[in-house]
């Protein structure tokens, strides 16, 4: 009973300061949270952070989210993704061209991109409503034919906004119709080509007579464009038109014409320097405010100039660039790396490694096109310099975050991944170096071949113990992605020694199977293409015959040397003297005469000098046969017979 009291003692006091505590807030002032504004997909970003990232990469899959469903040759990466996209654009051309078998929207609420295309043919059907809409979707040949639709009355707000749509997309280029895969497998930047339409040099010529600002915005608009497309001198001519007018450039401009000067007067420094400071005394002179493409735009002269004091002058403009707040991309440090340790001198090395240290940890944005090189010569330094930690730090940094877009090309990937694979080859045991293998291939990059004969000669100064824990992974993994690269899977057999291995090993299984599937394909490639053949070293292929002899397959092992021998036009007679002894005595151990008959046939073929000591050890075996014995008269001569018994008997 006292303790039922207790309790409601207690709860009566908890509802008493419960009371109180909502009285003081009901006396208080009521604050309402300022509202924070949200985007359509604010909340597919958040859950999506909760979603644990993989430990390598986040890259997302470009294929199928299953290991087994991954293309496993470099070339199928490149037609899978195509053929997506081909796909894609069948889709799109059925849809344009039979909008009729659409009648009905295709998404609700309507999503424009799903919408079939208009056709317009009369002056009537169009306004300059529709015409800004076309624009906005940066469709250039529709634009221009609305536009003379509407006999060019449109305002002078639409002219220019015309104009820059045709100098921008002048070329005839339009974004939209380059899908993200066909980008990624794009082997370097397209150079775009000046097309002359009067109805630039028209909208221009008008714009410019306008009103003050009006000019101002047209002029910009054409030195923009002609730079973008390297119309240099054309550029250039209205650049000095503006200095002479007094026409206002904006900080756009001024980038496009930084862009131009390492284009501009040949192997003259001195003149590019020249109109480098003119421009950003422009800059200057006029309170333009600068953003960072100046600065990379600015690097860039500096890098291509190669100016006896580029360090000074960049370190000039690192420290007002920073004075103003402005963010620096992965093209800054790009070009940060080039100008601190392209001159090789010992504080190279220290430049490189401070310039890491100081943006370890930090998410980019992407504010320039050449902010993808960053990361790409980063790891070759690293790789370069032998610096393991370097190169684990770059990894890391391109991990964090969204960091990772910043690998935009499979040529971008290919060099990054090939000097990190190169980097930790050479500075990590066999062991840490095959966990990082197996987390990074085929998953996420496929290595070209050079990488795998990196790997094998890496592996031939180990010992037989170390070589066989990964021979097998690699085989298999060469037999995969470079299937067809004979001279690689020969050199990883050659690694092969049979004997070392316990007699109930599984490796030798496996390897006796992989010897012989190795010379049924070589077969099969010599029959093919037998015009354009490559001959193989008979060093190697011998490797497949120890293989297969000292794994007890004595039958298949003379097949193989029979038409090694045989065919010998077929291959490069590289073979030596250790390889030939070794195969002749294993053979006479296993009391296979037929082998080693075929062994030292070859060694006469050669002209080794050792035949006749071969030939008296093949004599005086007790299972010699009268054939046999014809056929080593024949193989020798019997005066070298004969010359054997006589030094033996004396």
């Amino acid at each position: 009973m006292n303790r039922l009291r207790y309790l409601l003692d207690r709860t009566s006091c908890v509802e008493l300061k419960r009371l109180q505590s909502s009285l003081s807030v009901s006396n208080s002032k009521v604050k309402i949270p300022v509202r924070i504004q949200r985007g359509p997909t604010d909340i597919l970003e958040a859950l999506e952070q909760t979603i644990p990232k993989d430990s390598i990469t986040n890259n997302n899959y470009l294929y199928h989210d299953d290991p087994y469903l991954l293309p496993l040759k470099k070339r199928n990466y490149r037609a899978y993704a195509l053929s997506y996209e081909a796909g894609k654009k069948a889709a799109k051309w059925i849809h344009n061209e039979h909008k009729d078998l659409f009648p009905k929207h295709l998404s609700e609420p309507e999503i424009e991109a799903f919408i079939p295309p208009s056709t317009y043919t009369d002056k009537s059907q169009v306004s300059e409503e529709i015409l800004l809409r076309i624009i906005y979707r940066r469709i250039v040949p529709e634009a221009l034919h609305v536009y003379k639709l509407l006999d060019h009355n449109v305002s002078n707000d639409t002219k220019q906004i015309l104009l820059e749509l045709l100098c921008f997309y002048n070329s005839g280029t339009n974004s939209q119709n380059i899908s993200r895969l066909e980008e990624w497998f794009t082997l370097s930047y397209d150079k775009y080509a000046w097309q002359y339409m009067s109805e630039i040099n028209e909208l221009f010529e008008f714009l410019k007579m306008q009103d003050s600002s009006t000019a101002a915005v047209a002029y910009n608009t054409m030195i923009c464009g002609l730079a973008k497309h390297s119309r240099v001198n054309e550029a250039w001519i209205l650049y000095h038109e503006c200095k002479e007018k007094n026409i206002l450039l904006n900080i756009t401009t001024c980038n496009y014409l930084l862009a131009l000067i390492p284009e501009t007067f040949g192997y003259k420094h001195e003149l590019k320097m020249e109109r480098f400071f003119d421009i950003l005394d422009t800059i200057n002179k006029k309170r333009i405010k600068p953003n960072i493409k100046t600065l990379n735009a600015a690097l860039h002269v500096i890098v291509v100039a190669q100016l006896k004091n580029d360090e000074d002058i960049a370190q000039r403009l690192f420290m007002d660039f920073k004075r103003m707040n402005i963010e620096f991309s992965p093209a800054t440090y790009y070009y940060m790396i080039l100008i601190f340790t392209q001159k090789h001198n010992e504080n190279a090395y220290a430049n490189f490694v401070n310039i890491l240290h100081s943006i370890r940890n930090k998410s980019f944005s992407i504010q320039d096109l050449l902010d993808d090189k960053f990361f790409k010569h980063a790891m070759y330094l690293a790789d370069s310099y032998y610096d393991r930690e370097a190169g684990d730090m770059i990894h890391k940094l391109l991990l964090i975050r969204d960091n990772y877009k910043f690998i935009s090309r499979a040529s971008i990937e290919n060099s990054y991944y090939i000097s990190y694979i190169s980097l930790v080859l050479s500075t990590s045991t066999v062991d840490d170096f095959f966990e990082f293998y197996e987390k990074l291939v085929p998953n996420i990059f496929v290595p070209p071949r050079r990488i795998f004969e990196a790997i094998v000669k890496h592996l031939e100064h180990y010992k037989e113990k170390i070589q066989m824990k990964h021979l097998q992974r690699l085989w298999l993994d060469i037999s995969t992605l470079c299937f067809t690269n004979f001279s690689l899977k020969l050199r990883v057999l050659s690694l092969v020694e049979m004997d070392a291995l316990p007699a109930d090993s599984p490796f030798k299984t496996f390897f006796m199977d992989a010897a012989w599937t190795c010379w049924n394909e070589i077969q099969t490639e010599i029959e093919t293409k037998s015009g354009t053949y490559t001959p193989l070293e008979n060093a190697k292929t011998a490797c497949i015959v120890a293989i297969l002899l000292h794994g007890g397959h004595i039958v298949e092992s003379i097949e193989v040397l029979t038409y090694i021998t045989k065919e010998s036009d077929l291959f490069l007679p590289t073979m030596n003297e250790i390889q030939v002894n070794e195969l002749f005595e294993s053979y006479i151990s296993k009391e296979c005469i037929l082998g080693a008959f075929l062994v030292l046939e070859y060694s006469v073929n050669s002209g080794f000098p050792h035949i006749i000591k071969m030939a008296t050890t093949l004599q005086n075996l007790p299972q010699l046969t009268d054939a046999y014995r014809k056929e080593l008269i024949n193989l020798v001569g019997a005066e070298a017979l004969n010359s054997s018994d006589t030094e033996q008997s004396n």
